[in-house]
């Protein structure tokens, strides 16, 4: 009977429809020019479209590109149907858009071209400061790592010496691979010759003809083309060492409070979520959990989404579309994926990684 009853609730849960509840709406801050103008929060246009706009990389095993079946796979693409579940009660009701570089989805993002950017960007002073956009809550630590023949016999980017490094990527950015790379070698008083191309396809041709002796970039990205761009990934090697911090987060319009804090909220929520042993797969059982904690993470006891003008279910479709934070990095990127990476800095406070979910209270 319990169980009968847990299914029920689970049922009527995820059935209510994301504009059921309809709060007063919140104040919005004055916008500045090119911003979203107050009282037309992002939200309130995803709802009114029926369908989320994410920006992603598409291009990016593990973080976002398309299967055979042409379906966007990774743990970018997840978050955003955890967004689309919560906003709109179903994770397929998402468009992706995929953005060439951080840059383009940054300006995309401005433009109002998509609702959401979920690229692997760095959250950066000139990032925030060049356009009215803003960023959500970090949800992957990464630095820029190097991938080099296993035939070199190194285990540092220091022992790279006056060999060519190669990165790609938009010339004269600020705050690129290059100023990363120019600022090691300098520190270090390395003299390795530094060749930008346009692409990442482009330096991996480039490195299986050896006119390069390494590729810099994200270690994460690294770890990824390593298993899928090398016919012979055992021939390479991502270096242990990273140079760099490079926090990747969601980011969403300036001066829309509303939709920025339900991006950062429904993060909280996937985090919680694996804190407290919450999964896709017990998400029924523990509707009746005797932890409170769960219960109002669940919305069976709380009233979490009023605030949001959402069902106190949405943290629920979330979890139940996608899974919690732990199952969206396994299943894309971890022992679950072809990638295999561990969770390092990317693993909850309490198995020593960065994560620590904000409470739900």
């Amino acid at each position: 009977m319990r169980r009968s009853i847990a299914t029920l609730g689970l049922a009527a849960l995820l059935a209510v429809p994301a504009m059921a509840q309809t709060p007063a709406p919140r104040q919005q801050t004055p916008a500045r020019p090119g911003a979203a103008a107050a009282g037309a929060s992002t939200l309130d246009q995803v709802k009114a479209r029926g369908q989320l706009l994410c920006g992603v990389n598409g291009v990016l095993p593990g973080f976002s590109s398309p299967d055979p079946q042409g379906v966007m796979r990774g743990f970018e693409a997840d978050f955003c149907r955890a967004i689309a579940a919560a906003v709109l009660g179903d994770p397929a009701r998402v468009r992706f858009l995929p953005m060439a570089t951080p840059e383009a989805g940054l300006d995309a993002l401005a433009g109002r071209q998509i609702d959401l950017l979920m690229r692997n960007t760095t959250v950066t002073l000139s990032r925030d400061a060049a356009r009215p956009v803003t960023a959500g809550p970090v949800l992957f630590y990464d630095g820029m790592g190097f991938l080099v023949p296993r035939s070199l016999g190194i285990s540092s980017p220091r022992q790279l010496g006056t060999r060519t490094i190669c990165w790609a990527g938009a010339e004269g950015v600020q705050g690129t691979a290059a100023d990363n790379l120019a600022g090691f070698a300098q520190r270090h008083s390395i003299n390795w010759t530094v060749r930008r191309y346009d692409t990442q396809a482009l330096v991996v041709a480039a490195l299986q003809a050896g006119e390069c002796h390494a590729f810099a970039a994200d270690s994460a990205a690294l770890s990824a083309r390593r298993v899928t761009d090398f016919q012979d990934p055992n021939r390479w090697t991502v270096l242990p060492e990273i140079i760099s911090g490079e926090p990747l987060a969601p980011w969403t319009r300036a001066n829309d409070e509303l939709w920025h804090d339900t991006v950062f909220w429904a993060a909280q929520a996937l985090i919680q979520a694996e804190y407290l042993g919450l999964t896709s797969q017990n998400l029924t059982q523990n509707l009746t959990s005797s932890d409170w904690l769960v219960r109002r993470l669940l919305g069976t006891e709380s009233d979490i989404g009023r605030a949001f003008g959402l069902p106190n279910s949405w943290a629920a479709r979330m979890i139940g579309a996608v899974g919690n934070y732990g199952e969206m990095f396994e299943r894309n990127l971890g022992r679950g994926s072809i990638i295999g990476m561990d969770r390092g800095l990317n693993d909850q406070w309490t198995r020593g990684g960065l994560l620590y979910g904000m409470p739900l209270r």
